[in-house]
């Protein structure tokens, strides 16, 4: 049985290593850095993505075909913005795409912002989408790399933190501006509000965070450095990695039959209701419970299979769209509890995936790799968006929900029973952060 001096020692360890597991858990000066430019971006992005529809149709006065168009091109725009994204990153490297994709996607944003017909709204609309898409597999490399090892998924959790927190201060700003000035201003000042916070994190990256140094390669594998890139070496060489596969696959079906239906299947189940009044309360209920959750989950999974947490990530999502399901006519209340349910498995599931793709990729694919997981988003987006307009088309979108119910359920109980074969053995945990420093001689009692 020990003494009260061992439990003494015991107890004075502890608190001297609270410091140092404390500092395991701080991300870089680097990664705060990016987390914090994405926080001040989304707020900007924010105020503009949820009227983008508005902007055309009142500002642009573009005609509901020209929409429908626009609305493809956008989605192709999209594919070709993220493959080229990761290419870029691969030669130039991340901060130099990153600081000039942000600079682009602002003069983009004010070109929206003093567009007034359908033509140069439509190509301004356009050119943001491309420039957006080139940023993110560069921004998840950067993001990476400022936050290695048992850190960098901490470095992604914060990252959906700003993201949901500014795209709800980005909302609620954008709601009083449109209120104070009018549909026609407002959203003009929205577009500026929006360039500034694009050139802002721009600048940000530009003075505070200095290009990264690549490690060098252990001997019998490939340099380091994104010059390394050789003749026949690219998207290819990516897509044969078995690992980024299974990844990429199940992030696009996640996206297809779960994040999609958020943005799409929900609003479009909602207005066919005559209560799309509730929707914006919906978004601040998952925008709130995504902020609120993130970094208390975060902190409870090192250790835990990646597997498991992607099974109970998407069985919250199966549980969300349940409640959908059952429900004959969803009311406001119902909305927002199936929103607080799937954000809970978001706050699960994002992290993951770009934690794994970066903790797998060569160093000279770092940008191909991280292009590969945005296309397997934009691909679930684009295959979602187009089952839900398939069933809204045929009078049958209420079978949506309870089929993603089914398919999310099933993947989850697939992903549970293979939580020990679904990952490599070096990948089947979240790392655990350990002490930096020994802790004194004496705690070792």
């Amino acid at each position: 049985m020990p003494t009260s001096e061992t439990i003494r020692d015991r107890a004075r360890a502890r608190l001297r290593s609270a410091p140092h597991a404390e500092r395991t858990r701080r991300l870089p000066s680097a990664a705060r850095i990016v987390v914090g430019g994405e926080l001040l971006s989304s707020i900007g992005t924010g105020t503009t993505v949820p009227f983008l529809l508005v902007y055309l149709d009142e500002v642009c006065r573009t005609p509901d075909g020209v929409v429908g168009l626009l609305l493809v091109a956008r989605a192709l725009v999209a594919l070709a913005g993220a493959t080229l994204g990761g290419v870029l990153c691969d030669r130039i490297g991340p901060k130099a795409v990153v600081v000039a994709a942000l600079a682009v996607t602002a003069v983009c944003s004010l070109g929206m912002a003093t567009s007034a017909s359908p033509l140069p709204g439509g190509a301004a609309m356009l050119a943001h989408t491309a420039a957006f898409t080139v940023l993110a597999p560069a921004l998840d490399a950067m993001l990476a790399q400022a936050a290695p090892g048992p850190v960098r998924q901490a470095a992604f959790a914060w990252r959906n933190t700003a993201v949901n927190l500014g795209g709800a201060l980005g909302a609620a700003a954008a709601s009083v501006t449109l209120v104070v000035l009018g549909t026609g201003s407002g959203l003009t000042m929205l577009y500026v509000l929006d360039a500034l916070s694009f050139a802002g994190f721009a600048l940000l990256l530009a003075l505070r965070v200095t290009s990264f140094t690549r490690p060098a390669a252990p001997q019998g594998k490939e340099p380091a450095g994104p010059l390394a890139v050789g003749p026949g070496v690219g998207y290819a060489t990516a897509v044969a990695d078995p690992v980024l596969r299974r990844i990429c696959l199940l992030v696009g079906f996640t996206v297809a039959a779960g994040f999609a239906q958020l943005q799409i299947g929900l609003p479009a189940l909602a207005t066919a209701d005559g209560t799309q009044a509730a929707l914006g309360w919906m978004f601040a209920a998952f925008m709130v419970t995504s902020a609120v959750l993130q970094i208390p989950v975060e902190r409870r999974l090192p250790g835990r299979s990646r597997a498991s947490v992607l099974a109970a990530a998407l069985t919250c999502m199966a549980l969300a769209w349940t409640v959908i399901a059952v429900s004959r006519h969803p009311s406001p209340v119902i909305l927002a509890v199936a929103a607080v349910i799937f954000a809970v498995g978001g706050t699960l599931f994002s992290p993951v995936p770009p934690t794994l793709v970066n903790d797998i990729a060569p160093s000279a694919l770092l940008g191909r790799y991280n292009g590969a997981h945005m296309l397997a988003w934009t691909g679930g987006f684009t295959v979602g968006a187009a089952a839900t307009s398939t069933l809204l088309a045929a009078g049958a979108l209420r079978a949506l929900f309870p089929v993603c119910a089914a398919a999310l359920a099933l993947t989850a109980g697939f992903l549970w029973h293979r939580r020990g074969r679904y990952l490599p053995v070096p990948l089947m945990r979240i790392p655990v952060a350990t002490p930096q420093h020994p802790l004194p001689k004496d705690s070792a009692s």
